[in-house]
């Protein structure tokens, strides 16, 4: 029993490691820095250090390739969007020597890119925010006197709050895109969206499907983000949302979708109506919540691939927070440089929340990856100075 991780230095390839690794499966980490966290985790057997797959994807993908030609991989599972992405472009090259268990790079692409996934969400009568996809900059200076502000302006593919932006008025909007297109440098026909602001707040339902077929969920709601405006979570609870659950487990059937993947929901806070936000076809940052509630995914997903099919996992333990303690940190520091209540702060803080990062059976990469993270912190802070 094996799997190759790829990408191993995030919070949430930890905790597919320590998935896999606590069931007894030979884990072998992969990842571009030589430092990765993972690398330093006690259910990491082997691990591989790559070219990256941002600069150099040919000899990344040739390097993946190598690695499961030795024929003792059961299942490559890579751990975020740019090689899930990557790997599925050439997923015939691997299927001869271990089990893919996700998408096509058609299917994948068509629910990361926000343009196609909103078009086909509306199709099937599915809410979604309205949506402008502008190609030049005269579409963006006619769309900004149309809409109603706040708006979200958002890139077609990016993942979390990657270059999301919010405009308070069309003067606002307007100065965005400008500044937006100097710094990217994109096509015109690559210009970000301009997306209704749903208030309220946000959920992810989480999903596994085999050809198709439902074989588990997992419902949480964000309590706090980062960065506060709009991020990834930071402190999430287990929830049920039957509502939200039928929507996303029509969506992904109606892709014949196949893998794991998170489907992101806004609850208008007046309407109560919820709003699909985005799909993100591969492993999402708050795993480890799903696994400490009862749905262990990244087990899941391998038994699927080996055996070919797992019996479904529909329910699990309501009511479980679990913290990303390194952005929750920023997020509580953020929020106390507004509110100026350390009682709350400390609080918070202090919370015995599990963590992401950190495990007692397994505690070097949590300190691996914290000081990378707060030597990238104070790096970038002392470069802005």
């Amino acid at each position: 029993m094996s799997a190759l991780v790829v990408h191993s230095q995030g919070n949430k390839s930890q905790a597919i490691i320590r998935s896999l690794g606590r069931r007894g499966i030979k884990v072998v980490a992969t990842d571009s820095s030589r430092f990765a966290a993972g690398f330093y985790s006690r259910y990491c057997t082997d691990h591989l250090v790559t070219p990256s797959p941002q600069l150099y994807p040919e000899e990344f993908i040739r390097t993946i390739l190598d690695r499961v030609k030795q024929g003792d991989i059961d299942v490559l599972i890579p751990s975020n969007s740019t090689e899930t992405l990557l790997i599925s472009k050439y997923k015939d090259r691997f299927e001869p020597y271990t089990h893919v268990p996700f998408m096509s790079f058609q299917k994948l692409f068509e629910v990361h890119n926000k343009e196609t996934l909103h078009a086909l969400a509306y199709g099937l009568g599915i809410p979604v925010p309205w949506t402008f996809a502008p190609q030049t900059m005269d579409d963006v200076r006619n769309i900004s006197k149309k809409v109603s502000y706040p708006v979200v302006i958002k890139p077609k593919k990016s993942t979390s709050s990657q270059g999301v932006m919010y405009a308070q008025s069309d003067e606002e909007c307007l100065a965005i895109f400008k500044r937006y297109g100097e710094t990217a440098r994109i096509p015109p026909d690559e210009l970000p969206l301009i997306q209704e602001y749903i208030p309220g707040d946000g959920y992810g339902v989480s999903v596994l499907f085999n050809k198709g077929e439902l074989r588990a969920f997992f419902t949480h709601k964000r309590l706090r983000e980062f960065p506060l405006t709009g991020g990834p979570s930071t402190l999430r609870e287990s929830v049920r949302n039957p509502q939200m659950e039928r929507i996303a487990i029509d969506l992904m059937k109606a892709c014949g979708w196949h893998g794991v993947a998170m489907v992101e929901f806004k609850l208008h806070r007046e309407t109560l109506q919820p709003y699909l936000i985005e799909v993100n076809p591969r492993f999402w940052g708050s795993v480890n919540h799903a696994i400490v509630s009862g749905v262990d995914f990244p087990y899941l997903l391998y038994t699927m691939a080996v055996k070919g099919d797992v019996p479904p996992v529909l329910d699990y333990r309501i009511g479980i927070k679990t913290r990303f303690l390194f952005n929750d940190l920023r997020a509580l520091y953020a929020m106390h440089k507004k509110k100026k209540d350390l009682l709350a702060l400390f609080s918070e803080v202090f919370a015995r929340y599990p963590s992401d990062e950190f495990a007692w059976d397994d505690p070097l990469p949590f300190m691996i990856y914290f000081g990378h993270k707060m030597a990238a912190s104070f790096h970038k802070k002392a470069t802005e100075e």
